[in-house]
């Protein structure tokens, strides 16, 4: 049997079969990862520090530097502490703490009343009213502690108080004038107050010379 006739019919329907083939066959999957040497060593680049500036300032400070401190009394530092009390009489108590300037020295009452015909100085002033208290003044080993106390009792310090003897004795010396106290000898002092003086250098640049 001969089949010339039919060749052409046979060889549109191969094609049409292999093209059929081709279209339905998925296309294949292509990976992007990254392919990683793991004999490589792994770098980091370290980070850049932040730059810092240093501006200083020359400060003079008198002979007692200025310190930040603790206000006293902190009211949160204290716990409540009952009162015992004592009656003495049918409708009077009386507490049977130590008061406050029995506690305190410098917190006791005083009432200076010094007598005006009597030509004081400060020294002598600040001596009078610690009479009686406990306490004495320390001696003038420095000339601005002889100058203080050599200076003539202002009029209006001829009568002080009842005050307590602490804002006394700061009244007496005066603002430019701190009090300080030596509880172990039981002394009082005075020194200047700090003055602080901030200095400022300014660069002034050269003009050239034309």
């Amino acid at each position: 049997m001969k089949l010339h006739g039919s060749s052409p019919l046979l060889s549109c329907g191969v094609a049409m079969v292999l093209l059929a083939g081709c279209a339905q066959q998925p296309p294949a999957k292509t990976s992007t990862t990254p392919t990683v040497d793991s004999a490589s060593a792994l770098q980091i680049s370290p980070l850049d520090e932040p730059r810092v500036i240093t501006t200083e300032h020359q400060i003079v400070t008198g002979p007692n530097p200025p310190q930040r401190g603790i206000v006293d009394p902190d009211v949160y530092d204290q716990e409540l502490i009952p009162v015992e009390v004592l009656r003495t009489g049918r409708y009077q108590l009386v507490t049977m703490l130590a008061p406050m300037g029995q506690r305190h020295l410098l917190e006791q009452i005083v009432n200076v009343r010094i007598p005006p015909s009597l030509s004081t100085t400060v020294g002598d002033g600040i001596r009078y009213t610690l009479k009686n208290t406990g306490y004495t003044l320390c001696p003038a080993t420095r000339d601005h502690e002889e100058w203080l106390y050599s200076r003539q009792l202002p009029a209006a310090h001829y009568h002080l108080g009842p005050m307590t003897l602490r804002e006394a004795l700061q009244v007496l010396a005066g603002d430019a004038w701190e009090l300080e106290e030596d509880p172990v000898r039981r002394q009082v002092c005075y020194e200047q107050r700090d003055l602080r003086t901030v200095k400022t250098t300014t660069v002034v640049p050269e003009r050239s010379h034309e």
